[in-house]
């Protein structure tokens, strides 16, 4: 008789946090978008209003908000869900951008479409920017991974600090979090199903939320798919995507004249480092100057996060020679982006709601010595020893799908993309039954604004084949040395 009670309690209680869910609304109001070309556009802006963590009813609740185009269909299908990558950009300041919005504007013909800004970021509440460091930084950060990862820890470690003073639980900004946040969405929009539309991080949420709630996806395109699994990385293949960018740099007349054997003069580079750390002087952002020793670890890392840059053949030939300008801007990018918090807590916190699992670990792990970059310096970010500067329980993985998702799914990936690479699509199709794969020729990772892409992804929305599709991007091109020299340049210069 307990027993019964007990399901009988636990089935009113899960009745009425449903109820609680369903019965919010979303409140809409009039938004004039300006894109960058200088054309004003009227649209919605939503906020809905969901719990922190759904396994507290009743509990702190957080802010979602959203952009809505509503669509030009008389008889509109499922609202369409934009999920941004990153982690940590909101999807509200990519619908400026002239190629984004042309995008969700065609996108409109399908159905609505709802630009998320995921719980922490842009105009979501609350928005879990970190605050710059109170004590300096350790020059050595570069000197090793280990070095590279306890810096970072301690930058996690004060910004998780400053919004749990705040009440804020860092553990419930997580992959499964924000599927549901989607799902509430899509229950107080009134809707059965939504389609989603991932870009990069994004993928990793939709299939997040493809696997919780596979009855209520409609369809879904996912540009440079990963999950959490895919997302601990490979270095070999690093390896294997330096080699052809290399191979297009000899073939470009900007990088040809010092283009040649470029994967053997950067593994030169790195083995020098190894020996002799190289002195990289940089300014702070408080203004004074300081020397940052960077050794073959903290240099590998630091090419891994560029590996796809146009820079890359006119970074090989002034460090041979000692010009070290280019160097210093990365290094001088990094030093000041983790004593200015390194953006937002909510990208540390998703990173590690899902851990790779440990299978995953087992077979990565070991080619890592037999890449010239290494052990990859991105998989860190998933270590224990690394996610546990957030407080809290570690975070559960949320559980696969219990059959084949019914779904149709489009997969895009560029063949030369050094994020989410081919292949990563076959390991991810497995899991559907209706999947079609489009590989881009010469594609990066952020294909998206690509026009070609743009018209596939608004085809398989409005339900049309695109089965067989064939796109090529030009071959990527590559700055020459004065070119790369130069200081980047702001929007608008």
């Amino acid at each position: 008789m307990k027993s019964v009670a007990l399901i009988a309690i636990c089935l009113v209680s899960a009745q009425t946090a449903q109820a609680q869910v369903t019965s919010r609304t979303i409140a809409f109001e009039p938004y004039s978008l300006r894109t960058y070309d200088g054309q004003a556009h009227a649209i919605e802006l939503g906020k809905l209003s969901v719990p922190e963590s759904r396994a507290k009813p009743g509990g702190p609740t957080v802010t979602v908000a959203f952009l809505r185009l509503k669509s030009t269909n008389p008889k509109p299908g499922a609202p369409i869900v934009f999920l941004m990558g990153g982690p940590g950009i909101p999807a509200t300041v990519m619908a400026p951008i002239p190629p984004y919005w042309d995008l969700f504007d065609a996108l409109r013909a399908a159905g609505d479409v709802i630009l998320l800004d995921q719980r922490g970021l842009g105009m979501s509440t609350p928005k879990l920017d970190c605050p710059r460091l109170e004590t300096s930084l350790d020059t050595a950060l570069l000197t090793s991974q280990a070095a590279l990862i306890s810096a970072y820890r301690q930058v996690v470690a004060a910004c998780a600090g400053y919004w749990r003073g705040k009440g804020i639980d860092p553990r419930a900004y997580s992959d499964a979090a924000i599927a549901d946040d989607v799902d509430d969405i899509r229950a107080a929009l009134g809707v059965p199903r939504v389609s989603l539309l991932g870009f990069s991080y994004g993928t990793r949420l939709a299939m997040a939320f493809a696997r919780l709630h596979p009855d209520r996806l409609e369809r879904m395109v996912l540009q440079g798919p990963t999950d959490a699994n895919l997302e601990y990385h490979i270095s070999l293949q690093h390896d294997s995507l330096f080699a052809r960018l290399a191979g297009f740099a000899v073939a470009d007349s900007s990088t040809a004249s010092f283009s040649r054997d470029l994967v053997a003069r950067m593994k030169a580079i790195f083995d020098r480092a190894a020996n002799h750390p190289i002195l990289v002087k940089i300014r702070r952002a408080s203004g004074d100057s300081v020397t940052i020793p960077v050794g073959r670890e903290g240099l590998r890392g630091l090419i891994e996060g560029h590996l796809a840059d146009s820079r890359i053949p006119a970074f090989v030939a002034t460090t041979e020679r000692g010009d070290l300008t280019i160097l210093t801007r990365w290094v001088e990018g990094t030093y000041n982006d983790f004593s200015g918090g390194a953006g937002t807590l909510m990208a540390r916190a998703v990173t590690c709601s899902s851990p790779p699992s440990a299978t995953r670990r087992a077979m990565v792990d070991p080619l890592g010595s037999r890449s010239i970059f290494g052990p990859s310096f991105d998989n860190f970010a998933a270590d224990p020893a690394f996610c546990d500067a957030l407080g809290g329980k570690r975070a559960i993985a949320p559980p696969r799908a219990r059959s084949t998702i019914a779904a149709p799914v489009l997969f895009i990936t560029g063949d030369l993309d050094d994020r989410t690479p081919v292949g990563n699509d076959v390991v991810l199709a497995k899991e559907f039954s209706n999947s079609v794969r489009l590989i881009v020729a010469n594609g990066g990772h952020e294909l998206l604004p690509d026009r070609g892409v743009r018209a596939v992804v608004a085809d398989f929305f409005a339900g049309r084949n695109v089965r067989g599709r064939v796109l090529k991007d030009d071959p990527p091109r590559f700055l020459s040395i004065d070119e790369a020299k130069q200081p980047p340049r702001r929007r608008g210069q």
